[in-house]
């Protein structure tokens, strides 16, 4: 995963390698390659890149989102809004809770 061009995190063979400060990033990736960022903040917006190689290091696939966060600080906690991959999905159903100024919100896709 890269922000801006510049690489954040890599998973390799179950592995994640991190190229910049693990608590200044404030995020993880997932094994299925899900980019997850906690304590969303107006300076993480950008343009997110994914790219993906087959096991033989063959190039399989490469990914731009744009991220814009807007709002204060804390009005979100948490933000899995990158898939290594753009699919569509079937009616997805939000929602969200607000307990002690804390905003959860939850996205489910009923297959």
């Amino acid at each position: 995963w890269l922000k801006d061009r510049k690489k954040l995190l890599q998973i390799k063979n179950k592995a994640v390698k991190y190229y910049v400060n693990r608590e200044q990033c404030r995020c993880k990736v997932f094994p299925n390659g899900t980019l997850q960022i906690e304590q969303v903040v107006k300076e993480d917006s950008g343009k997110y890149t994914v790219i993906v190689y087959e096991k033989n290091g063959v190039l399989r696939a490469e990914e731009d989102k744009m991220f814009i966060v807007q709002g204060e600080r804390n009005h979100l906690t948490r933000a899995c809004p990158f898939s290594p991959f753009s699919e569509p999905v079937p009616q997805p159903v939000l929602s969200g809770e607000c307990m002690n100024k804390t905003l959860s919100v939850t996205c489910e896709v009923k297959q």
